[in-house]
Formats: C-alpha cells, structure tokens, sequence
C-alpha cells in the first residue's frame, strides 16, 4: 500500500526534491552508486540511475518494495545507516526520513556488489531474478552493476545519512514551528470571535477595549506555579485580548508584549530562577521589536519565552512553598541527580513511602517524579553545553544522570526544542 498523502506531501516539504535531484547526481557521479528517495511503503519518488540498472528493470516491483521498506523501518530504529541485500540479492544502504520522531521515507544508494562479479555471484543473482520476470537482457545489466568494497559501501552510506540528518532537521524544526504557531492563532481567533460575540460584536472603546488586567495577573500566578497547561490556555485568551485593545495596531501590541515578558521575567525571579537564565531567555525575545515580526510570530516568540520561564520556576521553585518531605525530596535529587535516581530509592532516604512521595509531587509541583528529575537534569545539561565546549555530549549525558545518550539527546529535544549540539551552537 503507497504511503499515506500526508507523509507524502510532509516529504516534498522537508526536502526540495529540485535540489535533491542535484545532489542525487552529484553523488552518482562521485560514489558510482545509484541513489533514490522513497516512502516508507518503498514506492519511488526521486531517483538517478544508470540508463541500464536492475532497479529500473524491476520496475519498483513487490520483491523490491519489501526489501525498501524493511531497509527503511531498520535504518530508523537504529537511528544510523542501514546495508542489507535487496530483493536481487544486491547491497543496498538505507537512511531514514523521519518527521516528528516517525518514518516517513527512505533515500538509498546502491544496488552494488561486495564481492567479485564471477560466475558464481552471477548465478545466484539470475536465480533472485528470475521470479521478477524482467523483459530485459539480464546479463548485460548484471554486468553494469558497480562492485565496492565494504569501506567504500559503508562510506558511501554514512555520508548520505549525513546530508539527509542535516536537510530533515533543519526543515524539521521549520514545520513543527509552523504548525505551533498554526496551532496557537487557530486559538486565538476563536477566543476573539467568542469575546466579539459575548460583546454583541461592538468595536467601540467603552465595551472592548479595556486592558484586562485581570487576566493578565491570572497569568502571572499560573507562571510563578509553574502550571504549564493552565499558562498555555491563560496566555492565548490574554493575547486576544490584547489583539482587541490593541485594536490591531502592532506598537501597541509590541509594547503590552514587552511589558509581557517583564512581568514574567520578576515572577521567575521571585521563585528563585538565576538571573544569568532569565537574561538569556529575554535576550531572544528581542525580535518583537523587528518591523518584519507580525501578530503570528509576535505570539510565538511570547508563548516561547513563557514556557522558558515556567521550565526555570519549575525548576527553582522556593522550598517556602512546599511540603516539609517533598523539600527534602527535592534536596536530595539536586545533590544526587548524577546517579541512578527511583521514586522508591529518594522515598528511602527521606523515610516516606513511594506512593506518598509520588502524591506530593502531583499535588504540590503538578508534575510527575520522573519528569521534574528529567527537568532538573537537563537544566544541569545546558550549564555543561554552555561552559564547557570541549566536554563531548556523552559525557555530558552521564554527568547529568542519563546512562543513555540517545535518551538524554531525545529528551533535550523534547524539552528544549533543540538538540543539545544545536543548543552548544547558539554559544
């Protein structure tokens, strides 16, 4: 079955097929391999091929749609480059494309021969044909298919898993912002059309436009908690509000952003967030005054830097405001973050049980034991990749208590936005 229409369509999306095609050839000429981009079924959608090849014989038949989805599944949950035979019995290498951690498609290069192109290999590759029924003179194109050894194949393989990791990220990250902010304004519009319709769809002052102070304060307390979700929902209905004051006009709006973005910024600090964090957070927050930036981006930037905010209280929220063992807990998880943390392990050094713990962290951080030591520890992870540039990233990962770096490189991203290199870059 072809892939679904929307990973078809997110595949024209992350790659631009016009500059693919080039670099296709590009990569023909240099490594002599064919190289093509499929979906994850294995179905064609880019290739350059020699004008005589068994992959153009085969006509993208079911022997060699299997073996390319199979090639393309395994690559994916290796999370490197994949070599295994095709449905010839040839050597073909896999790289994923994936969007938002799933399989979306497969680019390959090969078919090609690691051993010597003799009688023997010849027989064994008729045989694998034969059940294609191919209308072509199968000696003359087991004759052009390229022999490598196995460095030049697994060379080959790392440098279009490379190129490939590098065009899906970067686009990758590009869409996911897109659809955020999609998203986010989708919100906001039915809030304003609620609050028009609540007001009998007048535009004068004295019904509308009074700066909703209230909502903004409500804002406030769910940021100094450290309440994400309520934030998330506080925050859109106050940027309508501001939209509806503003009456649309975007110095108006600028300005209430900043103020914004101040107010969070002493809520962060009050919780006990360092200010060197909070610095960094406003300084991106900077763009708002750019002409270029509209109401969408405006909105984005905002509810960005929120959930920065909240991340840093989260983290640092006062020992005032919590529970006497829950304090104690979050003690102990800061001097011991490094090691193998459990919630039975911390409630046998504070002499609670972990059912009791794990209620206090629900009820009074409003959050999970796994995910505020997840938090703690890559908020300790940013430090390293910011102060220490010669520290590789798997040390890092086990310094912070992430045994596995693939998890700790997942988790960065989940929480940050960025990779952790990516996040060392931007220092």
């Amino acid at each position: 079955m072809a892939a679904d229409k929307k990973d078809y369509f997110h595949i024209k999306e992350l790659l631009d097929l016009g500059q693919l095609k080039t670099l296709f050839r590009s990569f023909s000429v240099v490594t002599g391999l064919d190289v093509g981009l499929f979906d994850f079924a294995g179905f064609e959608i880019l290739v350059n091929r020699k004008d005589e090849c068994i992959c153009g014989a085969a006509k993208n038949c079911s022997f060699c749609r299997e073996r390319l989805s199979y090639g393309g599944l395994m690559s994916s949950e290796l999370g490197e480059p994949y070599i295994c035979s095709c449905g010839c019995g040839l050597i073909m290498c896999f790289s994923p494309v994936m969007f938002k951690e799933r399989l979306i498609g497969t680019i390959t290069c090969g078919p090609a021969l690691l051993w010597d192109a003799d009688e023997m290999a010849k027989t064994e590759f008729l045989e694998k044909t034969r059940r294609m029924n191919l209308d072509v003179d199968v000696d003359k194109i087991f004759n052009s298919i390229s022999s490598c050894d196995c460095i030049n194949v697994t060379s080959a393989a790392q440098i279009l898993f490379i190129i490939v990791n590098s065009i899906t990220k970067e686009h990758s990250a590009f869409l996911e912002q897109r659809a955020l902010i999609t998203e986010q304004q989708a919100t906001i519009a039915e809030l304003i059309i609620s609050r028009k319709s609540a007001d009998g769809g007048a535009k004068n002052k004295e019904n509308s436009s009074g700066y909703p102070l209230e909502k903004e304060k409500e804002l406030i307390s769910f940021v100094q908690s450290g309440s994400l979700d309520h934030s998330r929902i506080a925050l859109n209905a106050l940027l309508g509000e501001i939209f509806l004051f503003a009456d649309g006009n975007m110095d108006t709006i600028r300005t209430r952003l900043f103020e914004l973005i101040a107010f969070f910024s002493r809520a962060a600090v009050e919780t006990g967030a360092p200010l060197s964090d909070i610095n960094h957070i406003t300084e991106g927050f900077y763009e708002i005054f750019s002409e270029t930036a509209d109401f969408e981006r405006l909105c984005y930037l905002t509810k960005k830097a929120m959930e920065e905010f909240i991340q840093r209280v989260f983290i640092n929220h006062g020992k005032k405001q919590l529970s006497d063992h829950l304090s104690r807990a979050v003690e102990y998880i800061r001097q011991k973050y490094d090691s193998d943390l459990t919630l039975q392990k911390v409630a046998d050094a504070i002499f609670v049980s972990a059912f009791y713990l794990s209620h206090l962290f629900r009820n009074e951080m409003n959050t999970t034991f796994s995910d505020y030591v997840c938090r703690y520890r890559i908020a300790k992870a940013k430090d390293y990749l910011k102060n220490n540039k010669f520290m590789r990233i798997q040390e890092i990962a086990e310094k912070t208590g992430f045994n596995d770096p693939n998890y700790f490189a997942k988790s960065f991203k989940k929480l940050v936005g960025v990779t952790p290199k990516e996040y060392r870059s931007f220092f």
